[in-house]
């Protein structure tokens, strides 16, 4: 999960990374969220890129460009990304509906405040709509099945658009999904993505789609463990929701 803090005070930048890790584990076992703090909308809009972020808190009142002009530049080009503000006063609450806000959090606030925030701002919808971008594609998280290699080229295999070509680096491709915990190593050379994992049957992933992706003998036991774990955090975390 990728967030954003824009806040010109530094000490709640850190109140708010304190609670985002605190939710997220208290209700997303082993998601390792990616934090980069901004002192300003100016800051942020000056290396800001479109549908990079998942979410982005944002304060109204800052130096300079205030927090709903920062959102209004940022709705220009990424209509997806998961906008809250956190701010001392209710007067832009109306404002913030027209950049489609999914929450409104007033300082100074609890962590009770902060989670019941989080809870009506869709983190589902924003981690199923995760996506890699390879080329000039953009491939959704759930829909890859497994990824291989083909001599020099990458193979991504999807369930809805076949299997995906791309001449790159097996070792850069397989860093995009290090903090992916479903994204897991089937062997060199092979990625199996568990969410689509329907069992471990003998020494076979059994995908959804009745597939059957291979594995060595010497790699059952860790296998089994890396998918065990991962079943485990998505028990949790839908016991949890």
């Amino acid at each position: 999960m990728r967030v954003a803090i824009i806040d010109d005070l530094s000490l709640c930048r850190e109140e708010m990374r304190k609670c985002l890790y605190r939710y997220l584990e208290e209700n997303y076992a082993g998601e390792e969220p990616v934090i980069k703090e901004f002192a300003g909308g100016e800051e942020f809009l000056s290396c800001f890129v479109p549908e990079v972020w998942d979410i982005i808190f944002i304060d109204q009142y800052m130096t300079g460009i205030s927090g709903i002009d920062t959102a209004r530049k940022i709705r220009e080009t990424d209509r997806l990304v998961a906008l809250v503000f956190v701010t001392t006063s209710e007067s832009h609450a109306i404002e913030s509906y027209g950049v489609r806000a999914c929450g409104y959090l007033l300082k100074p606030y609890l962590y009770e405040d902060f989670a019941r925030t989080m809870d009506l701002a869709g983190l589902d919808k924003v981690r199923s709509a995760r996506f890699i971008r390879m080329e000039q594609e953009k491939i959704l998280l759930h829909e890859i099945l497994w990824c291989d290699r083909d001599e020099h080229y990458i193979q991504v295999h999807t369930d809805k658009r076949g299997i995906l070509r791309f001449r790159n680096s097996f070792k850069e491709f397989a860093d995009m999904f290090d903090t992916y915990p479903q994204f897991l190593n089937c062997y060199k050379g092979c990625i199996v993505n568990a969410e689509r994992v329907e069992r471990i049957d003998g020494l076979d992933f059994l995908m959804d789609n009745g597939v059957r992706i291979p594995f060595a003998r010497r790699e059952k036991k860790k296998l089994e463990t890396l998918f065990n774990s991962y079943l485990f955090r998505k028990e949790r975390e839908d016991a949890l929701l």
